[in-house]
């Protein structure tokens, strides 16, 4: 009687440091089991499920350890949707102090053990989000998300559109970025009230079909863990990115020299954004179209300045029957550009090297594109190029495709020998005669342009075999039009 006693006491002991709360858990601290210190063996047959109730401006810090003795045996964490956000099984090894951060309003850890030699810890802890501060964004912003420093969130926040974040992958990077996970994202303007949806790995994603975009008009990311990734993360309206198939951000530093291919054969066309962290100028050396693979007489790509959300002009465009070798390299005077790549699949280069003594190099048949550098960014500023070769003469051929100036704005297009007076020495808007196309032969073509924000300059040139010359030895011609405006 006294054996069968004391084994009674022995199981109900067992069974009561397992046993599952009656409610959820609401407040303070506390660990699972109940009286556990550390690690604790699991009563075979326990299917257990603790809650926690979650209040608003809190999040709950999880850790916990396990060691696994069975397949059979399996621990899994849900968040706030309903959803698995962790999963701890059997994989041969004792692992300690994992720790993982869930936001309001519930969260729940279920505990299975088939086994009965399966151990398993858990403590939590309720944790105020009253001292975090917010770092407010546009959308069209972008950042690094080692930017966000302990005890802060940031808000990209649309004037009149959903939002949509993309996370930036690093060209070069053989590996995915684990840290992203680590970085929440609400559905709103602030961590107390808005609703967690997932970690920022999920919804940054750009092939997602359909884009995960805000209820409203903010997504709020924000780190618990304290950790930091190198990855850069944009917001744009979501009225941009909808419609395209996929949209891939990628980032990358100065001198860098790339080489890839990209491919989009859908109705809705691809977008890449090209970030800079560090310089303001791309150099792209060659481009071409796969002609098995492109749709000859609809394909394209275009460039355009920063990312979607800006809105830029597309400033030039690329297409399979007309592009050829002579159209490189080209220089785009930017730190942040956009593709939009539309029933093709092309192969590039392209450099940040700062080293622009090729973009200058004249050769016969070579063409390309100089613009204002706003049309570029977002600011205005002054700009100089020059294409040369003292050892050969050229006949230069620039267009005035648009010349859109204000009384502060002005531009400067000399082309002339090596030695003596330019023969073409023209500053617009004074020069306005001259505004259609001017073509001259010379060693070199220079352009020189201050810009306010609103100036709008778009040439197109091409360099050409020297004419037969009468002017000095030089041959100057001016071909009139009537689109320049002031």
């Amino acid at each position: 009687m006294i054996k069968l006693a004391s084994l009674l006491l022995i199981l109900a002991g067992s069974v009561a440091g397992t046993v599952c709360p009656a409610l959820p858990i609401t407040q303070g601290a506390g660990s699972w089991p109940a009286t556990a210190t550390n690690l604790t063996t699991i009563d075979k047959g326990t299917n257990c499920t603790i809650k926690f109730n979650i209040p608003n401006n809190y999040v709950i810090l999880f850790r916990f350890s396990s060691d696994f003795q069975s397949t059979d045996d399996v621990v899994t964490i849900y968040d706030n949707n309903g959803q698995p956000k962790y999963t701890l099984v059997h994989q041969g090894k004792v692992a300690y102090n994992n720790i993982l951060y869930m936001p309001a309003t519930t969260a729940q850890v279920q505990v299975v053990s088939a086994s009965g030699n399966t151990r398993f810890y858990l403590s939590y802890q309720y944790i105020s989000l009253a001292n975090y501060v917010q770092v407010k964004k546009n959308t069209g912003d972008y950042f690094q998300l080692s930017a966000i420093n302990p005890n802060q969130y940031f808000t990209f926040t649309s004037a009149n559109d959903n939002v949509i974040i993309t996370y930036a992958i690093e060209i070069g990077s053989k590996t995915t970025d684990v840290r992203l996970s680590e970085y929440y994202v609400y559905d709103g303007d602030n961590i107390n009230t808005a609703k967690m949806i997932g970690n920022l790995g999920e919804i940054g994603r750009g092939d997602v079909p359909g884009f995960h975009q805000s209820t409203g008009k903010s997504y709020t990311i924000v780190n618990f863990f304290g950790t930091r990734s190198s990855s850069y993360v944009i917001g744009n309206d979501a009225s941009t990115i909808q419609g395209h198939s996929k949209y891939t951000v990628l980032w990358h530093s100065q001198g860098l020299n790339a080489q890839g291919n990209m491919t989009d054969l859908s109705d809705g066309g691809a977008l890449y954004t090209y970030i800079c962290s560090d310089c303001s100028t791309y150099y792209w050396t060659s481009m071409r179209f796969d002609s098995l693979a492109t749709i000859s007489n609809k394909g394209y790509v275009t460039f355009q300045g920063q990312t979607p959300t800006h809105k830029k002009d597309k400033l030039i465009k690329y297409d399979p029957m007309t592009l050829t070798d002579s159209y490189f390299p080209q220089m785009i005077p930017t730190g942040v550009i956009t593709l939009n790549l539309y029933l093709s699949r092309i192969s590039f280069n392209f450099n940040t090297i700062n080293d622009g003594t090729v973009w200058k190099k004249a050769y016969e048949g070579r063409k390309g594109y100089i613009f204002s550098p706003n049309l570029w960014s977002t600011v205005a500023n002054s700009f100089n190029t020059e294409i040369r070769d003292d050892s050969q003469l050229y006949k230069f051929v620039v267009n005035m495709n648009k010349m859109n100036m204000g009384n502060v704005d002005s531009m400067t297009l000399k082309i002339g020998p090596t030695k003596g007076d330019p023969a073409v020495n023209n500053v617009y808007p004074r020069d306005k005669s001259s505004n259609g196309q001017v073509v001259s032969n010379g060693n070199y073509m220079t352009v020189g342009i201050t810009s306010s924000v609103t100036t709008d300059v778009r040439l197109s040139f091409e360099v050409q075999k020297a004419s037969a010359t009468t002017v000095a030895g030089l041959l100057v011609s001016v071909i009139f039009a009537a689109f320049y405006t002031l």
